[in-house]
């Protein structure tokens, strides 16, 4: 009986210490910040800047493009391909738009399969050279589009409605 007595004391004692922390704070409050957005992302200088996200991307059309696949979802279709890039370690991978906006041009969705490759990298087996991309393309696109085509530096596949 005594130790639950002395117990209850105590964890009274702990607990109405902790409402006196929120009186060294006080309450919050609103206050201006310096600027609008999120601090976490810079904006105009420094290595990781947005700046540095604008810049011109610097991939090349991919060796030879081996499957196209349109697969409908709700909302529009995924274009998916797969390429075997001229040398190994290939990144930055894109499906770079023919035409701006992903707007079809005489009825065709164009687009490069694109890469962007280390300076020095060896060749290595088709295997290792093996690239997926994928490009969602919204129903507005697809409305008056009848193929869609996907090239890369030696050949194109195609797909048709």
């Amino acid at each position: 009986m005594r130790k639950t007595i002395a117990l209850m004391l105590i964890s009274t004692l702990v607990l109405g210490g902790c409402g006196g922390v929120r009186s060294w704070f006080g309450g919050g409050r609103e206050v201006q910040t310096a600027e609008p957005g999120n601090p976490l992302i810079p904006t105009s200088s420094g290595m990781m800047s947005l700046n540095a996200a604008r810049a011109v991307y610097r991939g090349n059309p991919v060796g030879q493009i081996t499957a196209l696949n349109v697969e409908r979802i709700p909302g529009g279709a995924i274009i998916r391909v797969e390429a075997v890039a001229d040398r190994q370690g290939p990144f930055n991978v894109r499906m770079v738009p023919a035409t701006p906006a992903d707007t079809p041009q005489n009825g065709v969705l164009a687009y490069t399969l694109a890469a962007e490759l280390p300076r020095r990298s060896p060749v290595g087996t088709p295997a290792t050279r093996r690239i997926v991309a994928a490009h969602y393309v919204a129903d507005d696109a697809l409305a008056g589009t009848s193929e869609i085509r996907v090239s890369g530096a030696r050949n194109a596949l195609s797909s048709r409605r």
